[in-house]
């Protein structure tokens, strides 16, 4: 069956392709592995769901609201689902095109566009998130933190902020010190082994412990070049 897109919600530019989405045959072994639905139980909140919505907007069963394009936000872009699938759906480049659509064509309220706008002009730059770690430390340490979860102040907080504010890690002298290495090589005798980039890892501007370099007793194995869209061409 091929999904018409005469009628599609879609815009011309990178919609979610038809033929991706007739992939899935809704089998339902995404299900247990995805994070969201495990949570909350809802079919929508499913890869397969999900992709029932991206055919729903391609046929022009669907319609901007406010619950269509909830569903797509909700989505972490785990990808737990591709490995789990045994139709190799390719979800990943699904969601990838749905997302940009959501955001042209998606309403937002001006708060939900103010959050979004400070989670994406400081989670990506680890530069502003150190910058940010020194007043978040002097919040913690000087007793002001436990004196905000004592009063309430904290239930007074959009619900999105507060819960931002209890997951804040404990923060220490050595984390506002810790400067991440631009680049980490890999070890291996392989010329084409990889090398990790953890500067531009957010983790790293605070769990300062999980991400430096530790020795290990196990041995070293040589790797080769991993190139991922040759590993899945046989699918």
């Amino acid at each position: 069956m091929t999904v018409s897109t005469d009628a599609s919600i879609f815009d011309a530019s990178h919609p979610p392709s038809s033929d991706l989405v007739e992939d899935c045959v809704h089998c339902g072994f995404c299900l247990p592995a995805c994070p969201t639905y495990l949570l909350w139980g809802e079919e929508a909140d499913s890869p397969r769901g999900r992709i029932y919505l991206m055919r729903a907007g391609l046929e022009g069963r669907a319609s901007w609201t406010e619950s269509y394009q909830r569903h797509f936000d909700t989505c972490l872009g785990c990808m737990a689902c591709l490995t789990a699938c045994p139709s190799g759906v390719k979800y990943d480049r699904l969601i990838e095109a749905t997302r940009p659509q959501v955001e042209r064509h998606g309403h937002r309220s001006f708060i939900d566009r103010a959050f979004r706008r400070l989670i994406f002009e400081i989670f990506p730059h680890p530069s502003r998130l150190r910058a940010l770690a020194w007043p978040l430390w002097v919040y913690q340490r000087s007793g002001l933190r436990s004196l905000v979860h004592a009063s309430g102040v904290l239930t007074m907080l959009p619900a999105r902020l507060a819960a931002m504010e209890r997951l804040l890690p404990d923060l220490s002298a050595s984390t506002l010190r810790h400067r991440s290495a631009a680049r980490v090589p890999a070890r291996g005798a392989s010329p084409g082994a990889l090398a990790s980039s953890s500067d531009a890892c957010s983790v790293c501007s605070f769990h300062t412990s999980t991400t430096r370099p530790r020795a290990s007793s196990r041995p070293r194995v040589a790797t080769s070049r991993y190139r991922p869209h040759r590993a899945v061409a046989g699918r």
